[in-house]
């Protein structure tokens, strides 16, 4: 049985338990068999059937890093998708939304997952900053501007990692988010991790009837000095972590991990240890239902070039940004199928697996159709459209819808597929997908998409947001708007008020900063 087989084996079991049960009945007691029998058949029947309804499906959540929905070759749109066939296999079992808005960066995203609540309410807006934390070990830097491995033991030769630069692109962006006009001025502005008081997914599984087990592998990227920073992940709900605390690792061949609050010295290749940990934990997980997080570095930063089984990449250069992110993109889809492999079909067969990318793509990577000025750190499509695809028991396979999702709404839709509840009173912005896998011609519930990006000290009135309807989209940057129309328009290369503002443009912008101000005033 293959892995698309094997996601149905549940539904197909339920089926055959109910013709087998119908057959029974049928008999009326007939044959052989005495009608004591033939009770005993039925009510095991029945308590096979109930069990199979009963039955709570794990999740599996996995996040890419700066993987824009142009990436993935299913989704249709990029001109040089990375070659990812068991990606494209997961897209062939479930369903995809090819219209889905993240936050135009990672940590927020991020935030907006566990919490299904926008930027502004959590009150990360930006990248958390890093090092404002407890302890933690400092490396040197060496001759190409990577950190200083000679304390690492186990490093065998490894890939050039360039490390790129990013001061030209955030001091650019600071300026439209910070509403700083001399950017190069000053201290960069901070940011904020997740608040430990904000209730998350993992926590309310956790305290579910189904008591699930959760753990977190890989990039974390939320915690800081007043929110536990070691102890974060488990604040949030998870009972076992093994995670990357910064934005990236100090290097894929040698990094810190902490591990349930203790630091360790790691040497490998990152993708490949966290899908070894991951290995381990859900092989080590008994009857309960479990929810598993898997945060991927790649394909972030720094940009190197990975052994791919099947890809030659002899011929890569490390200052090709496209190709090195195509090939960092195909490992990562290795690794994922090693993972679904491992874990195998029965256990499978009753788990949701979730792919989302946490922002667009880096914009000297990014592909065609999206500019390469607007990617990642932006608020245009290139910087907050990610690929998401979801499969497993209940979901349609093989469907592609281009209805309105928020990466919020994953938050909702996992309650809801695992048979929990959303507590009375909370104050979030997630919808539900599950009106879809029932009925996947359904047209988008929601009718609007919000995004937001913003400084901690600036304050979200200084900083940025969009906001689009099923038609216009609006781009407010601290010191001037943008206006695009997405139907005739959906990469954003015309913006209607270069030529200034007509009234019927007054009044569509009107439309919308209305709807912004109904968001933040709920």
């Amino acid at each position: 049985m293959n892995l698309e087989a094997s996601l149905k084996y549940s539904q197909l079991n339920l089926v055959s338990l109910f013709v087998i049960s119908s057959l029974l009945c049928a008999c009326g007691g007939k044959g052989e068999s005495s009608v004591g029998d033939q009770n005993s058949m039925d009510s095991e029947v029945i308590e096979n059937i109930q069990e199979t309804e009963r039955s709570v499906p794990n999740v599996l959540v996995l996040i890419a890093d700066d993987l824009g929905v142009e990436q993935l070759a299913s989704f249709g749109i990029g001109s040089q998708p990375a070659i990812t066939p068991n990606l494209d296999s997961l897209a062939r079992q479930g369903m995809s939304f090819s219209n889905v808005w993240a936050q135009p960066i990672c940590s927020p995203t991020r935030a907006t997952l566990l919490t299904g609540r926008y930027g502004f309410r959590t009150g990360v807006g930006t990248a958390t900053p890093e090092r404002i934390g407890g302890e933690y070990p400092e490396l040197g830097r060496s001759e190409n501007g990577g950190p200083d491995l000679s304390s690492f033991s186990g490093l065998s030769e490894k890939p050039i990692e360039v490390y790129e630069d990013l001061g030209p692109v955030f001091r650019e962006f600071r300026r439209y988010f910070a509403n700083d006009d001399n950017p190069a001025d000053g201290p960069f502005p901070s940011g904020s991790g997740l608040n430990s008081n904000e209730l998350a997914l993992p926590e309310i599984l956790r305290n579910s009837d189904s008591a699930y087990a959760t753990a977190a592998v890989g990039k974390w990227h939320l915690a800081e000095s007043r929110n536990g920073w070691l102890q974060h992940p488990s604040n949030v709900g998870f009972d076992y972590y093994s995670v990357n605390m910064l934005n990236q690792p100090e290097s894929y061949f040698g990094w810190f991990e902490n591990v349930n609050g203790i630091i360790e010295q790691r040497s490998g290749y990152t993708p490949e240890q966290k899908v070894d940990d991951a290995i381990e934990w859900i092989s080590g997980q008994s009857d309960e239902p479990w929810f598993f997080w898997l945060a991927f570095n790649l394909p972030h930063y720094p940009h190197h070039i990975p052994e791919v089984e099947g890809l030659d990449t002899s011929g890569l250069e490390p200052n090709d940004h496209r190709g090195v992110l195509d090939a960092m993109t195909a490992r990562m889809d290795q690794e994922i199928g090693r993972l679904l492999a491992v874990i195998g079909e029965e256990e499978l067969s009753n788990t949701i697996i979730v792919l989302i990318g946490d922002n667009g793509t880096t914009g000297e990577a990014n592909d065609p159709p999206f500019h390469p000025d607007r990617g990642k750190f932006t608020l245009y499509e290139g910087g907050v459209r990610v690929p998401l695809i979801i499969a497993g028991p209940g979901i349609p396979d093989g469907v592609q819808s281009d209805v309105m999702v928020n990466s919020t709404d994953l938050f909702a839709t996992l309650i809801e597929l695992t048979g929990s509840e959303i507590p009375d009173g909370l104050v979030h912005d997630s919808i539900s997908l599950r009106p879809y896998f029932d009925n996947p011609a359904a047209p988008s519930i929601r009718d609007y998409m919000y995004a937001d990006a913003f400084y901690e000290g600036s304050g979200i009135e200084e900083g940025a947001f969009a906001i689009r309807d099923d038609s216009y989209k609006l781009i407010r940057w601290h010191d001037h708007q943008e206006l695009y129309d997405l139907n005739i328009d959906p990469y954003e290369k015309a913006n209607l008020l270069n030529d200034g503002e007509s009234e019927a443009e007054r009044r569509i912008i009107e439309r919308l900063e209305s709807r912004v101000a109904q968001i933040r005033s709920n």
